[in-house]
């Protein structure tokens, strides 16, 4: 019995010790730049350098204006996926 008396003090000491530790420790973690995901599956750290456009209330992204373009004249395809990605880029 005295051993599991000394076993429940140890362990209400962690705990009460662990608690405080946590709670004073200050939080160190960097915040991350947001990304975004263009409509070919690249990820894009900022936005406003590449081309897009709001489609039914959703801002879509594009890696090159050539990717809109095709976009802009047939856009269900080209969500989903129907359409090849086009090679030249402006």
């Amino acid at each position: 019995m005295a051993q599991g008396k000394i076993l429940r003090h140890i362990v209400l000491f962690i705990k009460t010790n662990l608690e405080k530790y946590i709670l004073t420790q200050p939080v160190t973690a960097t915040p991350q730049s947001p990304e975004y995901k263009t409509v070919c599956g690249g990820v894009i750290k900022d936005p406003e350098n590449y081309p897009s456009v709001v489609y039914y209330g959703e801002h879509l992204y594009f890696c090159t204006r050539a990717c809109l373009r095709v976009f802009e004249q047939d856009p269900d395809p080209f969500l989903a996926g129907d359409v090849e990605h086009p090679l030249d880029e402006e």
